[in-house]
């Protein structure tokens, strides 16, 4: 997470966000290999089809062209790599987390919150050396409701790996990206951009044919 951070930090948004998406689509090759999960095609052509259309919502700069205020530049070499690390940690994690099926899913999640505990204290000791205490009532309710929304984002994701391929269960995060402008639209009064309609319908029919297909496999056995 840490690795995806920085490379947001330093990157175009839509940039560092195309090369981290890509770890679903890894997620299938890792899980074959490592898991010896079998990897069904039309499965695996859906997943790299919704790569395509994360690609249409979030509009990467190297694609798309710099044209708006925030793209300035496409990011350093290290930034790059960042965002690379930052997608193959995350492949790590969903390869350990189906790995873990046969654990208590609060467990896992436990763990995961005392690491980044004891992480962010070790970085704040050490390299930020400062703390900022919020002092606004605003600010105390988004970071709750941030810490509870995450909490259950985590304990679903978590039990959703347990369930699932790791493959499948990977692509399924490009339903983010389509969440996230669809809030941004109703929540923040957003634009919305036509390639972001195509990606989201893209991204969705690819879900639906993975999800249809899952419940045709599971009829057969």
């Amino acid at each position: 997470m840490g690795f995806a951070f920085y490379a947001m930090s330093q990157m175009v948004l839509a940039d560092a966000s195309s090369l981290v998406f890509v770890s679903p689509v890894l997620t299938f090759f890792m899980g074959a290999l490592f898991l010896h999960e079998k990897i069904d095609p039309i499965s695996l052509i859906s997943a790299i089809t919704a790569f395509g259309g994360l690609i249409c919502v979030v509009r990467p700069g190297f694609l798309f062209g710099y044209d708006h205020p925030t793209a300035a530049s496409d990011g350093s070499w290290v930034a790059v790599c960042s965002a690379l690390l930052g997608a193959f940690s995350q492949v790590f994690v969903f390869l350990t987390m189906r790995q873990l099926k046969g654990l208590n899913v609060f467990v896992i999640v436990h763990y995961f919150a005392l690491a980044s505990v004891i992480l962010t204290m070790l970085w704040l000791a050490l390299i930020q050396q400062s703390f900022y205490m919020p002092d606004t009532f605003l600010l105390w309710r988004a970071i709750i409701g941030t810490g509870i929304a995450t909490f259950g984002g985590q304990m679903f994701l978590t039990r959703g790996f347990q369930l699932e391929k790791a493959g499948i269960a990977a692509v399924m995060r490009y339903l983010d990206v389509v969440f996230v402008f669809i809030w941004d639209s109703l929540i923040l009064g957003e634009h919305i951009n036509h390639w972001s309609i195509v990606g989201a319908v893209v991204i969705l029919t690819c879900a639906v044919i993975i999800a249809v297909r899952k419940i045709q496999m599971t009829m057969k056995d």
